[in-house]
């Protein structure tokens, strides 16, 4: 697939979310529908003719417009994106929300597309955390690690600065909430009588749901921005021997090395 190469007007918000505006030609719409209509031709058959035979307007006749129109969006807009995350060297970390600006999108006019994301967002940690963190430790009523941990950790929360993008609160709440949908399908409940078992409404449980993300994403950018900041480093040899004890956690080698990170930072703070 060969597009018009054009810059890519974009937004950048101080909490890392950006947003492209997009415009794809005309032209390339139809170059692009020409394609795929070429493509389920290769593999169309229907009477009167043999597979891949039929004439482009016999197939163009008997594919669902809605279809058509799903998979060159889908085509077109996964390339000019693509094309955008490189030129303006963005490193988006959840998938993009898309959105047509054209009131009813056709192949005929040119496409004007918002498409918005985000990059991982930066935390502050203030310098009295430390400070907050050394009178836990020297705390003698605190006999409990536990507890001891419980502490760091509220500490380490009340002390960062973080604007976590709306649009990554979003993604994981809906994320979560696919997972309830599975869970309680899969438990043959609804989740209506899930929640009522809980004693919850569906507007409380997403409260709660969404202010345990925010803990969960400031809980870890803490602890990346610590290690970073005091150099605390996991070595491919300390992988390797977690893999080797545990090799179920050897398909996502990526989680052992935050568990790995995170229990040295964990160790640095209580030092």
């Amino acid at each position: 697939m060969t597009l018009m190469k054009q810059n890519s007007p974009i937004q950048k918000l101080s909490n890392k979310t950006f947003i492209l505006n997009l415009e794809i030609p005309v032209s390339d719409i139809q170059k692009e529908y020409q394609e795929h209509l070429k493509s389920f031709q290769a593999n169309f058959e229907t009477k009167g003719f043999r597979k891949g035979k039929a004439p482009l307007e016999v197939v163009e006749s008997n594919i669902s417009p809605e279809k058509m129109f799903e998979e060159v969006a889908s085509h077109l807009i996964s390339h000019v994106y693509g094309h955008a995350i490189d030129e303006h060297q963005l490193k988006p970390i959840i998938q993009p929300q898309v959105k047509f600006k054209n009131e009813k999108p056709d192949f005929e006019h040119d496409w004007q597309i918002e498409i918005t994301s985000c990059e991982l967002p930066e935390i502050e940690l203030k310098d009295k955390y430390l400070e907050e963190i050394k009178k836990i430790n020297t705390d003698k009523t605190i006999t409990d690690e536990n507890q001891r941990m419980d502490q760091i950790v509220k500490a380490l929360v009340k002390n960062t600065k973080l604007d976590l993008p709306e649009i990554l609160i979003e993604s994981d709440l809906q994320s979560h909430l696919s997972g309830l949908i599975e869970q309680t399908t899969q438990a043959g409940i609804t989740v209506q009588q899930y929640l009522e078992s809980q004693k919850q409404t569906l507007e409380n449980y997403q409260d709660n749901l969404k202010k345990r993300i925010i803990e969960e994403w400031t809980i870890n950018l803490a602890i990346s921005k610590i290690a970073k900041d005091n150099k605390i480093e996991v070595s491919e040899e300390e992988v390797k021997d977690i893999v080797t004890k545990n090799p179920n956690l050897g398909s996502n080698i990526n989680m052992v090395y935050y568990l790995l990170t995170q229990q040295k930072v964990f160790d640095f703070l209580k030092k």
